[in-house]
């Protein structure tokens, strides 16, 4: 969630855009154009999946006045979308009225090029696209034609359809800010990964059932 506020806010600020430009000997001195970017506080944010992710990336939107929408295949109790000023909604609306879309989905046939030609069409010309869930949700190709012909206005992205290659013509997009599946990349969350994983060995040494089995049925 921490990550996917970074790239939202450094991709609608344009902040390693502008990183790049001063880098290279490209600013020249402000002006009232220069850079422009859009608005996070009070935009809509939409997310496509809200689970234990998305409702954390949520929980952040609180502190920026947004206005939270979602789409899954079905409603979160309404407490939760009390607490989090959060709206189900249907997927054509998430498309149509995101201003920052973020993806916190899991990847499966139905999801696989969830977000293709036809939806980022649907969306706002002066929308943003998030994806730090799983990089075949996205089109890469079709993401790469939508960022060139400003179907969308740019793409923050930590995932890709086929890592750790991209998509010829992504990385010359300035409008794309692309980390490098920097999600759990923090000491303490690796560390918890690795004690995840050693918890699961003891266990089946020990002959017990490993708390976080992914095929009970072999048991």
């Amino acid at each position: 969630a921490d990550l996917t506020w970074t790239l939202i806010l450094d991709t609608v600020r344009r902040v390693t855009e502008g990183d790049r430009a001063m880098r290279h000997g490209k600013f020249s001195g402000w002006f009232p154009l220069y850079m422009l970017g859009g608005e996070v506080s009070g935009a809509t944010l939409g997310l496509y999946g809200f689970g234990r992710i998305g409702q954390a990336v949520a929980k952040r939107a609180r502190g920026f006045g947004m206005r939270v929408l979602y789409h899954q295949r079905h409603h979160v109790e309404a407490s939760v979308e009390q607490n989090l000023n959060a709206s189900f909604t249907d997927f054509n609306t998430l498309l149509s009225e995101s201003d920052i879309l973020t993806i916190h989905a899991p990847l499966t046939q139905e999801t696989k090029h969830r977000f293709s030609l036809k939806e980022f069409s649907s969306m706002k010309r002066s929308a943003y696209l998030i994806n730090t869930s799983r990089g075949g949700i996205v089109n890469e190709a079709d993401l790469v034609t939508a960022l060139k012909q400003g179907l969308i206005t740019g793409a923050g992205l930590d995932v890709y359809e086929r890592e750790p290659a991209i998509e010829p013509g992504l990385a010359g997009m300035d409008n794309a800010v692309l980390a490098p599946h920097l999600g759990s990349a923090t000491l303490a969350t690796r560390t918890k990964m690795a004690h995840v994983a050693a918890d699961n060995v003891l266990a089946v040494l020990q002959n017990r059932r490993p708390p976080n089995c992914v095929n009970p049925e072999a048991l």
